[in-house]
C-alpha cells in the first residue's frame, strides 16, 4: 500500500547511475572496437546474446537498461502521485520520493554535461597540441571560431582562430 518511504530510502543511491550514464558512450563505443578489433570477443559476446535469459537482446541494448532506469521511475513515480487520493497515507512519502528521484535525474544530467565540458575542451587542447599535464578542468570552453584581426600599425587584416 506504500512505496513512497520504500524509494526515499533507496533514491540516495541512485546517484551511482550518473557515473554510468556519463561513460556510456564510452562504453558503447569500447564493446563496438573490441567487436572489431577481436573475433574471440565478438564470438563471446553472440553467444551470451544467443542465451535465454539475454531474450535475444543485444549487449547494447543491455547496457541502454541502466540509462533509462531513473527516467522510468521518474514516470512512475509522476503517475502514482497523480492517482493517488488526496487523503493516501503514501501521499507526503511519494510527493517527498518524486522530488528525490528528480534530483537524482538532475544530478546524471549535470554529470553528463561535465563530461561533455571535460570532453570539448580536452578535443581542444589535443587540437592546440598542449601536453596531458597542463590539462586544468576548472577552464572552459565558451566559444571558437575565426575573428579578422585588425593591425593598427600597417592598417591590415588577418584570419585568425580564437578559442575563448
Amino acid at each position: 500500500p506504500r512505496i513512497g518511504d520504500v524509494i526515499q530510502k533507496l533514491a540516495p543511491f541512485l546517484k551511482m547511475y550518473g557515473e554510468y550514464v556519463k561513460n556510456f558512450d564510452k562504453a558503447v563505443e569500447l564493446v563496438t572496437v573490441w567487436s572489431e578489433k577481436s573475433p574471440p570477443f565478438q564470438e563471446l559476446i553472440a553467444d551470451i546474446q544467443k542465451r535465454k535469459v539475454c531474450a535475444n537482446l543485444t549487449l547494447q541494448h543491455h547496457m541502454l537498461e541502466p540509462v533509462q532506469r531513473i527516467p522510468r521511475y521518474e514516470l512512475l513515480l509522476k503517475d502514482y502521485v497523480r492517482k493517488l487520493p488526496p487523503e493516501s497515507p503514501d501521499r507526503d512519502d511519494a510527493e517527498k520520493a518524486l522530488e528525490m528521484i528528480f534530483m537524482v535525474a538532475k544530478h546524471s544530467n549535470a554529470a553528463i554535461t561535465e563530461m561533455e565540458r571535460l570532453q570539448n575542451l580536452w578535443a581542444v587542447y589535443q587540437r592546440l597540441g598542449l601536453e596531458d599535464d597542463i590539462v586544468d578542468p576548472s577552464n572552459e570552453l565558451i566559444k571558437e571560431g575565426p575573428i579578422q584581426k585588425i593591425s593598427t600599425r600597417n592598417n591590415s587584416t588577418s584570419e585568425k582562430y580564437l578559442f575563448l
